[in-house]
């Protein structure tokens, strides 16, 4: 299943398996700007929990895409929790997040702590 996106009362939550194309993953950024801007009408910053403890590597051209579209898609007063399966993957993610309004977790708890903080 490709990422999804709900609106939860707290946060928003992406969730799947990852992106398998470049234009699913065009689309999933598009879809996701859109709900960002309308997010952050009704609040300062968004909340938003990146759930990929199921997703599978990405391919260089989809991960090339994340990596040009992330600097622009948060702002300031956001906070974005990304939770995923091990701590090698903590590692990397961790290079691709800005620490000012991001963090990546191995627990959903502590996930949600930081989106709550």
């Amino acid at each position: 299943m490709p990422l999804t996106i709900e609106i939860l009362p707290y946060y928003l939550l992406v969730s799947g398996d990852g992106l398998g194309s470049l234009s699913e993953a065009q689309q999933h950024f598009r879809d996701l700007s859109a709900l960002l801007v309308t997010e952050r009408k009704a609040a300062k910053g968004v909340r938003l929990l990146i759930d990929l403890q199921r997703a599978r590597p990405h391919s260089p051209e989809v991960a090339a895409h994340i990596e040009r579209v992330l600097p622009m898609l948060y702002r300031e007063g956001d906070r974005v929790a990304v939770l995923v399966q091990n701590t090698s993957i903590k590692v990397g993610t961790k290079t691709s997040h800005n620490p000012l309004y991001s963090d990546v977790f191995l627990s959903r708890e502590a996930a949600e702590a930081y989106l709550s903080g």
